[in-house]
């Protein structure tokens, strides 16, 4: 499986582009300003730059050519899962540290942020992998930008709740309910690939 994350590492470097200055944009303005749309977008960024590893995959036909190595198709999918979860991390790692350096937002906000991102992070990796592995990256490109919309949309909703201590926590119920979905979409997703017809494989 390390190979093929290091593949998908290499492809990602050598098409990001003006991307990692967005991502870079964002993750300043989230670890010093706070806010949905900052955090979110540090987050969901670098995952949709995950996403065209999916893309050039289906496009050079790479998941043919994988099946046809010694690595089980349920390895393929583990190492794009995987791939999601060290970009989640890394994002929340980076707004944390310039959060701690800044010194700008208090350490409760940091916390909420980094779960924020887990969350919602967690939230577009479950919903559109599945997507785009079943139909393919083109057809899934409208599926994960309405992702997108509708989570920021229903963060936005649930942000005046976060301090209100007459409901459950959400930030313990609602990041469970993401790493429940995210097992069931690894789920779906190994299923999806496993029925995949190749050419030779």
């Amino acid at each position: 499986m390390n190979a093929l994350l290091l593949k998908d590492l290499f492809l990602m470097r050598k098409r990001s582009g003006i991307m990692l200055l967005a991502i870079a944009i964002f993750a300043f303005l989230a670890g010093v300003q706070g806010g949905l749309v900052n955090t979110i977008m540090a987050t969901m960024m670098p995952l949709m730059l995950s996403f065209t590893t999916l893309a050039y995959d289906q496009s050079d036909g790479w998941e043919a050519f994988a099946a046809a190595l010694p690595f089980s198709r349920k390895h393929i999918i583990q190492s794009k899962y995987f791939l999601a979860l060290l970009l989640i991390g890394l994002s929340i790692v980076v707004i944390f540290a310039i959060g701690m350096i800044a010194r700008a937002l208090p350490m409760h906000e940091l916390i909420g942020s980094a779960i924020t991102q887990f969350t919602f992070g967690a939230f577009f990796v479950a919903i559109n992998y599945p997507l785009i592995l079943k139909f393919g990256f083109e057809k899934s490109r409208l599926y994960y930008i309405l992702v997108m919309v509708v989570l920021m949309s229903f963060g936005a909703a649930l942000s005046p709740l976060q301090g209100n201590n007459s409901i459950p926590s959400l930030a313990f119920v609602l990041p469970s309910i993401a790493v429940v979905c995210l097992i069931i979409s690894y789920t779906l997703s190994v299923s999806i690939m496993k029925n995949k017809e190749f050419s030779g494989s």
